[in-house]
């Protein structure tokens, strides 16, 4: 999540920690495990997690860079990166370290090490950012030689029974926006397109994985899912009332379409720094 946008991105995932953390063992922390194996961090690399939420991706990376390894997970959201904290403490891994940065902005720590990242990942958070042609470019750019970057979009049609009936819920009280987000992700959510645009971002050997993951769905983790990840935006300024108002025709078209599995399909890039 980027500073430019801090007061609807930002704010709106601490806004939705708790609910967002619900899902994690359901969906972040899968996509994460998916984003780090692809990335695939080797035991002493240097890694920076971008968009690193509660640690999804960060943590695996963790593990798998060991204690010889770093890894710095940079978010916008203190209250997503004070669960990564948690969490991080909780398993006994000492080398990762969560900041509240805007990652659009980062630069190489000042550590005496200034041959660059062996690693820039980034789960479902290139889409967020103001530009993302420019400032994923800026990212791959810390990057040593023979680096790698890995991203991780949502394919093509991706969450489209959860996303109808929460499209047909938000109009019932206003238009449905559109958004840069969802602009940006249309030109990189197919295979194709997104290895073509990693590779016009100056990168070499481009790959994606695809993956589909099984993600059942009640009424309840539909409305966590709601309002613990960006679509949180879409209740900003609406009355207590027509919050609920939304929430119970949500409840209900979830319900009356038996919408019982997330429709989970993303899609994994990595490339290398020329």
């Amino acid at each position: 999540m980027t500073a430019q946008q801090h007061t609807t991105i930002g704010d709106v995932f601490s806004a939705g920690a708790e609910e967002f953390h619900r899902w994690s063992p359901l969906l972040w922390d899968r996509v994460g495990d998916a984003t780090a194996a692809a990335a695939a961090p080797e035991p002493g690399e240097r890694v920076l997690d971008a968009c690193c939420g509660a640690g999804a991706s960060a943590l695996p990376a963790a593990r798998a860079a060991g204690g010889g390894g770093t890894v710095d997970a940079v978010d916008l959201s203190r209250s997503l990166l004070d669960i990564g904290e948690r969490r991080a403490r909780e398993e006994g891994l000492e080398n990762i370290r969560f900041h509240r940065h805007d990652v659009t902005k980062w630069s190489l720590p000042d550590d005496g090490n200034d041959s660059g990242y062996d690693v820039v990942q980034c789960a479902l958070g290139v889409f967020f950012f103001p530009d993302m042609d420019r400032d994923t470019a800026a990212l791959a750019r810390l990057l040593r030689p023979g680096g790698r970057l890995a991203v991780t979009v949502w394919e093509k049609g991706a969450l489209g029974g959860w996303g109808q009936a929460l499209k047909s819920a938000v109009e019932t009280e206003r238009a449905w926006p559109g958004s840069s987000q969802s602009a940006q992700l249309a030109r990189i959510e197919t295979a194709e397109s997104l290895a073509s645009w990693m590779k016009g971002l100056g990168l070499t050997d481009p790959h994606v994985v695809r993956r589909e993951l099984d993600v059942p769905l009640t009424v309840e983790s539909a409305w966590d899912l709601a309002v613990g990840s960006g679509t949180r935006a879409l209740l900003d300024g609406l009355a207590p009332a027509a919050v609920e108002r939304v929430h119970a025709r949500f409840t209900d078209l979830i319900a009356t379409a038996s919408v019982t599995d997330l429709d989970v399909r993303i899609l994994t890039g990595t490339a290398a720094a020329a």
